[in-house]
């Protein structure tokens, strides 16, 4: 029996590479800015003390600087069990819709003095208070994706963490974050034609197949 699952794909935060030994183009509608683009975004408001804050059509989101987040790297779900803290800080506004808002962070530090969890830029996606149980499925769905070997897929790389600054929202922390110098890829039309075009549509087309092996359908094409 398929599994539906409902999501956004405008807040998975990929791009794409016009590599062809790789397949990191989804159909998303992310892009990265670099940090000096941080306050050009119409949402930003301020930074105070190391604090930043955005007012977003769905709800407002904060993040201090540096970032805790439990549990990056583990395999369960149980976020008390987890131990490690795991330190992120430069967050830059990706985007956000009707389940939540993605910001990309770079690693800090981890509790423990470890990092061999802290490879790298992440993605935290924060939940509205309507969108909670829909941004927990996108992460449970995300590791059964990996799990069962489907291609191009983001992962999720740890247990959902509840949102410190308001009650009922949940943040879910995804990799990779690819750096794009042509920003916002939001289909495949956009993506250079020739070689670069054929990749992407290659790639969107193993990605589908392989969930529909693993008895999963999206709706969000």
């Amino acid at each position: 029996q398929f599994q539906k699952y409902f999501h956004s794909s405008s807040m998975i935060p990929t791009s794409q590479t016009r590599s062809s030994e790789n397949c990191w183009y989804r159909l998303s509608n992310i892009g990265s800015r670099s940090p000096s683009s941080l306050t050009s975004s119409p949402f930003f408001l301020a930074v105070e003390e190391s604090k930043y804050f955005w007012n977003l059509p769905n709800g407002g989101v904060q993040f201090e600087d540096p970032f805790p987040f439990l549990g990056i790297g583990s395999d369960t779900e149980n976020v008390e069990n987890n131990g490690q803290l795991s330190y992120f800080g430069d967050p830059v506004f990706l985007g956000s819709g009707g389940s939540g808002a993605v910001f990309s962070f770079s690693p800090k530090y981890a509790s423990g003095g470890s990092d061999s969890n802290m490879n790298g830029k992440i993605a935290i996606k924060v939940s509205w208070k309507r969108s909670r149980s829909t941004v927990e499925k996108e992460c449970q769905i995300l590791r059964t994706l990996e799990k069962s070997g489907v291609p191009h897929v983001e992962k999720c790389i740890g247990p959902p963490n509840e949102y410190r600054y308001e009650d009922g929202r949940v943040m879910i922390a995804l990799t990779p974050v690819v750096e794009s110098p042509r920003g916002i890829t939001s289909s495949i039309q956009y993506v250079d034609s020739g070689n670069a075009q054929q990749i992407a549509a290659k790639c969107v087309v193993e990605t589908m197949v392989g969930m529909l092996r693993s008895n999963i359908i999206t709706l969000d094409v």
